[in-house]
């Protein structure tokens, strides 16, 4: 997401080194016959979330990559990620003039762009846009995203106003707007921050900095605006405007025949929205969609298909311990049980090869990816160390539960159902049971709907098992935006001093070496002391029907907007 959490089956890892290469061969770029005629250009596309519905379409809300996927293509943003993950003007019609020493930017944007209903898209749009976003009624679950700006963390996190609880639309009495964030005149946004932040135009390309259609909130409501996007012929900005969203499988886009730059070849994007990925597959097989994932078990098979297509993604699956709920408030916990997993084990038998296990936060092939990392058994080792897991438990037995491990907090564990995650979670307790026998485990498989919900509650679980997916290239979106206090992206309440000086430090760090320093440190502080367990990077394969030429996803999980204008449809 974009906060862009998803669930564990979905995808796998990221080269950026490779980036351009990947994105010219990891598509499909040949078809068979000629283009087809207009009315044929329609894309029938799976999307799994493991719910046959996304969860919303309010950029300011979004907390998910499948979610992002459909939105991006909605609504504008002054900047967007081009396929090899650069930061390219889109609303905004060249790269912002930056002054003050890196703390202003302003952003001239394009003149004559219009929502679908006819009204205008221009500074005052987007100065709404991120307002609301930061808005503490607005509750944006990817909020910190823009804490960048200057004042952006204070306005977050103060209290929505009792007397707007139950109102249609919820705001708050104060503003960012005439302040650190200004519309000068209809076409220049200048927006001031706090330091100089070096990845905030990565930032920018964030779900909570699209533009959100203040006519429609004003309108129908904080819940209920987004019901009406398919109203009157459909709605959008961008290259797309929804046709039908039906909350039972089907999100049909349209193209966007308003759109003032190139606009796709394809007419319509429909996507099948699927509760698991072995049914979009057979699906795929039997010519009802022409696009899909292949599920772990059948990776290897997949991979001989003449239609399969793999590159890198910057993703990493990993287990979330709430550093705030017992027994994970305790070092010694918290590496029991990240050190109890065999992941080469995982990875290889259990879900066939199909991921990489890994020690590492930040995924390699991502900016300031640390080669020599290791583990908080302070080892290169991916097979874990039940005896030196039995150790450290009995150790904080000893000092919490009176020396008896099943007497302990008991333990909740709760990761998505898909049929991977069922496998691999069966397996990951398995190996906790052996290393720590005794201790009392509960695993709950839910769908990752729901699982977000918790996750984003305000009262995470004491165990999530989840995966993140690069938002924007930069070892901010992997250290700081997880894991400094005060980040809503922070759902496991890590709070090390040590890490977070590092961090801090980092982030406003000019010098690219000593800023990688810095990070790198930081990271190690953060698996040493278990802010994640990770356990894969992730691989991202696909499967595409040859008469979809240019199809390609970016090592983010997603087509990029300028592949989407290229892909196109033969007879």
């Amino acid at each position: 997401m974009r906060t862009r959490k998803f669930t564990w089956s979905a995808l796998v890892l990221t080269l950026s080194m490779f980036a351009v290469l990947l994105a010219g061969c990891g598509g499909n770029t040949s078809g068979s016959g000629q283009k087809a005629p207009d009315d044929k250009q329609i894309l029938r596309s799976a999307l799994i979330p493991n719910k046959i519905d996304i969860r919303r379409l309010d950029p300011a809300r979004i907390t998910d990559l499948y979610s992002f996927t459909a939105a991006v293509l909605i609504y504008p943003g002054l900047v967007t990620l081009d396929s090899n993950l650069n930061v390219v003007p889109w609303a905004a019609e060249s790269m912002p003039t930056v002054t003050d020493n890196g703390t202003t930017y302003t952003f001239k944007i394009r003149s004559g762009l219009k929502w679908s209903d006819g009204t205008a898209i221009d500074a005052n749009t987007f100065a709404y846009s991120l307002n609301r976003s930061l808005d503490p009624c607005t509750t944006a679950g990817g909020a910190s995203y823009l804490y960048s700006i200057k004042g952006a963390a204070a306005f977050n996190s103060g209290t929505c106003p009792t007397k707007q609880a139950d109102a249609k639309n919820p705001v708050s009495a104060t503003t960012l707007i005439g302040k650190s964030i200004v519309a000068s005149d209809p076409q220049t946004l200048v927006i001031t921050l706090e330091k100089p932040y070096a990845f905030f135009l990565g930032e920018m390309t964030t779900a909570v900095a699209l533009a959100q259609p203040k006519q429609l909130v004003e309108q129908y409501g904080m819940k209920d605006w987004q019901e009406h996007l398919a109203d009157n012929g459909g709605f959008g900005g961008n290259l797309f405007n929804v046709k039908v969203w039906d909350h039972k499988g089907k999100l049909n886009l349209v193209r966007n025949e308003g759109f003032w730059g190139t606009k796709p070849s394809l007419k319509e994007i429909d996507f099948k929205i699927y509760a698991d990925a072995d049914t979009a597959y057979n699906d795929y097989k039997n010519g009802q969609v022409d696009r899909s994932t292949p599920p772990s078990a059948q990776y290897v098979a997949a991979k001989a298909r003449p239609d399969f297509h793999e590159i890198p993604y910057l993703a990493t699956a990993y287990i979330q311990p709430n550093w705030k709920k017992a027994p994970f408030d305790d070092v010694n916990a918290r590496q029991a049980f990240a050190i109890s997993i065999n992941k080469d084990s995982i990875a290889n038998q259990v879900l066939k090869g199909s991921m990489i296990p890994t020690n590492h936060i930040v995924p390699e092939g991502e900016l300031g990816y640390y080669k020599d990392l290791k583990g908080p058994d302070g080892t290169t080792s991916l097979k874990g160390d039940a005896a030196k897991a039995k150790e450290l438990i009995t150790a904080y037995a000893q000092a919490k539960c009176g020396g008896d491990v099943t007497k302990c907090t008991p333990v909740d564990y709760y990761t998505s159902d898909t049929p991977d995650n069922v496998a691999m979670t069966q397996a990951i307790l398995a190996q906790w049971q052996a290393a720590m026998p005794g201790y009392p485990i509960k695993v709950h498989n839910i769908a990752f709907n729901d699982l977000l919900d918790k996750v984003y509650s305000g009262d995470a679980p004491q165990l999530v098992g989840i995966a993140w997916i690069v938002d924007y290239p930069d070892p901010q979106d992997w250290l700081s935006l997880q894991f400094l206090p005060g980040s809503s992206s922070n759902t496991g309440n890590v709070n090390d001093a040590a890490a977070n000086d590092l961090m801090n430090k980092g982030d406003i760090e000019q010098d690219q070496a000593t800023r990688m320093q810095l990070t790198n440190q930081a990271e190690q502080e953060l698996v040493n002391q278990v802010a994640w367990i990770p356990l894969y990077q992730q691989k991202g394969p696909w499967v595409v029907s040859n008469h979809v030429v240019n199809f390609a996803q970016s090592s983010a999980g997603y087509p990029t907007l300028d592949t989407w204008t290229k892909i196109y449809i033969t007879q």
